[in-house]
């Protein structure tokens, strides 16, 4: 059973795509390490090419950064100012927005409608929405403290809980939603008073050093946003580890995230981690006896979420036993039908994977599953026609055994799952039991029990029925899928310190 394909049309020239300059200290300069590759994951041939920063260039964002946060410029400046400057920036990217589309399609391979809407689209409304969110929260809150410690003899206290700027922060972006993930890093870190540096993706630099572009006609102080790229990971080690950076931000794998915990440890900074998933779609059987519709929508939303490749999205589907032969090849029959190959045509739906190597790891998993008992349904391979490129095809495995590896492993790939379950019981105990916790859904007409099981399910989301995704909700994982929280009032506290202050009259004797 295979996908319909594409055929590869006609695409942006190197020139068009050409961003050569980070943002460092206020300005736009030069890399001054060697070049490298951009890759462009439709055809495999370069997309762009980038100067990579230097470590001493990497030193003077820290640097930068440092000294415009100790001034107190932006920490200590009027909450208006700072809403001002951070909207000056989204007003420019907002005029760049179509640069936005070409670059990210060209960077991450991801379709042209999926990057229109959510890539770019979600990325500037939710980020406007962050701004809305920050208006409305307050620098200081009282602290609950009982009447008779307000007032104590001759003396009135005031005790409050003061929200400051945590000070300089690393952001550290991945290659599969880099700039969405950007935006949710950079503004509130910025409203909230910390001046950062940003270090994107090897994969994916040039949605990044367009950020710096706009910066550089927005109306931020010198030294509140900046950007590095790099083709490795020293300054990534160099950001983690920095005695004056004071916060670290990181969305990618468990097996990064623990380094960089590690890196950060000596200094003891805050470390906020959005790891990996291993999300489950569990349907009732209330639901399914009305019809596969459901599933097959999510499923095929899978496929079509830039290739699978998205931390939160619900690979594993758990169904009642006696309906999980019929969910899976209703779900395979849809993904037949999924349109994958170019990424700039309009109809594509699966685009590319970002790498060939991450092409190979999605294979060996999958090939690791099948030998572990999975039962192949459709996929499994690159799609005919499609030589050019990191294809991979919509792909369902029906399991039995909670431990294969398609189960266990975050794949990021267009890979789903099908497993049956005897009672409601049983399927809270296989959702739970994997090593992540990021994201899941309940599905069912009976609102108070999804409620039920949404609450004994062990991920940071969960949604029953509907999902919703915006500047005001917090997103984060428990277990491997890491800790700290992005987006809605605990994404920006997360960039901000709590200082108890009292304040009390005098008692005279």
């Amino acid at each position: 059973m295979s996908s319909t394909t594409t055929e590869l049309g006609g695409r942006a020239a190197t020139a068009d795509l050409a961003i050569d300059r980070s943002f460092i200290g206020g300005a736009l300069v030069a890399g001054g390490g060697a070049e490298f590759c951009v890759w462009d994951p439709a055809t495999g041939a370069p997309a762009a090419t980038v100067r990579a920063n230097d470590a001493a260039q990497i030193s003077d964002a820290i640097r930068s950064a440092r000294a415009t946060f100790d001034s107190g410029s932006w920490s200590q400046a009027p909450r208006a100012d700072r809403i001002d400057a951070v909207v000056s920036l989204l007003d420019e990217l907002d005029a760049a927005r179509g640069q936005l589309i070409d670059v990210v399609i060209a960077e991450t391979g991801c379709p042209r409608t999926m990057t229109e809407l959510a890539q770019v689209g979600l990325a500037l409304s939710s980020a406007r929405e962050l701004v809305e969110l920050f208006v409305r929260t307050d620098d200081w809150e009282h602290n609950e403290l009982p009447l008779e410690q307000h007032v104590a003899g001759r003396t009135l206290r005031l005790s409050v809980r003061a929200y400051e700027a945590a000070g300089v922060a690393a952001l550290i972006s991945p290659n599969n939603f880099p700039f969405i993930t950007n935006v949710w890093k950079a503004v509130p870190a910025m409203l909230a008073g910390c001046t950062v540096v940003l270090r994107p993706s090897p994969d994916t630099p040039l949605d990044a050093l367009l950020m710096g572009a706009a910066a550089s006609r927005s109306r931020l102080p010198a030294g509140v946003f900046n950007v590095v790229v790099e083709d490795g990971a020293t300054g990534a080690g160099m950001l983690s580890s920095h005695p004056s950076v004071d916060v670290v931000s990181f969305t990618g794998s468990a097996r990064v995230g623990r380094l960089i915990a590690a890196q950060a440890a000596p200094t003891l900074k805050r470390v906020i981690l959005e790891l990996g998933g291993k999300s489950i779609g569990l349907y009732l059987a209330d639901v399914l006896d009305e019809g596969l519709e459901p599933v097959v929508t999510a499923a095929c939303g899978v496929f079509s979420a830039h290739a699978g490749q998205g931390c939160a999205l619900q690979t594993r589907i758990l169904v009642p036993a006696a309906q999980r032969d019929d969910v899976a090849d209703a779900v395979a029959a849809a993904a037949a039908q999924q349109r994958i190959g170019d990424p700039r045509d309009a109809s594509t739906v699966i685009g590319p994977l970002i790498s060939e190597a991450q092409r190979d790891r999605v294979d060996g998993i999958v090939r690791a599953a099948v030998s572990a008992g999975a039962r192949l349904v459709c996929g499994g391979r690159q799609p005919v026609g499609l030589d050019a490129g990191w294809y991979y095809e919509p792909t369902v495995l029906v399991v039995d055994d909670n431990d294969n590896p398609a189960v266990r492993d975050e794949i990021f790939g267009p890979v789903v799952t099908v497993q049956g379950y005897a009672h409601v019981d049983e399927a809270v105990e296989m959702a739970n039991d994997n090593d992540y916790g990021l994201s899941g859904a309940v599905y069912t007409n009976d609102l108070a029990l999804g409620l039920s099981i949404a609450q004994r399910i062990r991920t940071g989301t969960v949604q029953v029925n509907a999902g919703h995704s915006s500047g005001y909700t917090a997103m984060g994982g428990y277990k491997q899928s890491g800790y700290g929280r992005e987006r809605g009032l605990l994404g920006l506290r997360a960039f901000q310190e709590s200082k108890h202050i009292v304040v009390g009259s005098r008692s005279s004797t």
